[in-house]
């Protein structure tokens, strides 16, 4: 178990599992209470979804909480435009081949899993390399100036 949480796609597929969950549920809920079309009831669930996603796998799948948040979040902002266009492309074409919401919204959310797992790794949540460390000072040159101080 504690090899399987230790790679952050396991961590990111649990995440992925709990945010589809949650959207999916959203989804069900706005569908069934609200007169909203299709497209808006997938863009509110989304929308909530992401952003619910996106504080989860920064702490937990990413471990990128103690990096800098606002680039983080101008990585994020192209990546999660482009899945909700694929998104709301994919559940509009499926719902046009005579699909349901929800079994549509699976699919298409199916096919955008590879999608972000790699741009979360390598683009979002992406590290620097630590710079080398400052070359220590000779010793014998830290004397000599310790010397000189008056």
């Amino acid at each position: 178990m504690r090899l399987a949480y230790a790679h952050s796609v396991t961590r990111f597929l649990a995440l992925a599992a709990l945010g589809f969950g949650f959207d999916l549920t959203l989804l069900a809920v706005l569908d069934a209470t609200t007169p909203l079309p299709p497209a808006a009831t997938v863009t509110i669930a989304f929308w909530l979804t992401y952003a619910l996603n996106f504080a989860l796998n920064r702490t937990f799948a990413f471990h990128a909480n103690g990096h800098g948040v606002r680039g983080q979040l101008a990585r994020f902002a192209p990546q999660v435009l482009g899945d909700y266009v694929l998104t709301v492309v994919g559940v509009t074409a499926l719902g046009a081949l005579g699909l349901g919401l929800v079994p549509a919204r699976i699919i298409a959310g199916g096919t955008n899993l590879v999608f972000n797992y790699v741009l979360y790794r390598w683009w979002t949540f992406r590290r620097r390399p630590e710079p080398p460390p400052a070359p220590a000072e000779e010793p014998a040159l830290a004397l000599a100036a310790a010397d000189r101080t008056p």
